[in-house]
């Protein structure tokens, strides 16, 4: 009878231990998550301090059919990388849809400032499908520094 009463007590407190332990993460969990403003299924969004398009030296070339692109960084002494996003809208199949391009210039490794025409639309074996661009174009750089901080910079293109 004892060692069954022993053993109740043994139980009984692993029963508590587990329900603090359970209890204390479910706490924290709830009291860590905050209220960020954000719907966890949006995604992060990332924002960094802006640097205006001059600051880079930034300059951008529209290919003389308005079918592609290009864009090039004539003070980046400083800057050792550079992702970019070029967005605008198109019509298919009767439809206004979001439409991007998107890349990477690894300064200080390859020393390239100056991107090649990116295109709007695909090109395949020599053949090429233009977009029906319907916007204005939107190029957004995350540009890091040699120092490490990463600044943010975009320019809206007319067509």
């Amino acid at each position: 009878m004892q060692k069954l009463l022993k053993d109740k007590k043994i139980l009984a407190g692993i029963v508590i231990v587990v329900i603090l332990i359970v209890g204390g993460v479910a706490a924290f969990a709830f009291v860590g998550r905050g209220d960020t403003g954000q719907n966890p299924q949006d995604g992060i969004v990332e924002e960094f301090p802006t640097l205006s398009p001059e600051d880079i030296g930034m300059e951008v070339t529209l290919r003389d059919d308005k079918k592609a692109v290009m864009f090039e960084l004539t003070k980046a002494d400083d800057v050792n990388r550079v992702e970019y996003e070029i967005t605008y809208e198109k019509e298919l199949e009767g439809e206004i849809v979001p439409e991007g391009i998107f890349g990477e210039m690894n300064i200080e490794e390859d020393g390239i400032t100056k991107t090649d025409f990116r295109e709007f639309g695909t090109c395949s074996s020599g053949v090429c499908r233009y977009d029906k661009v319907v916007s204005d174009i939107t190029i957004t750089l995350k540009v890091e520094k040699t120092d490490g901080k990463i600044y943010q910079v975009e320019k809206k293109v007319e067509l």
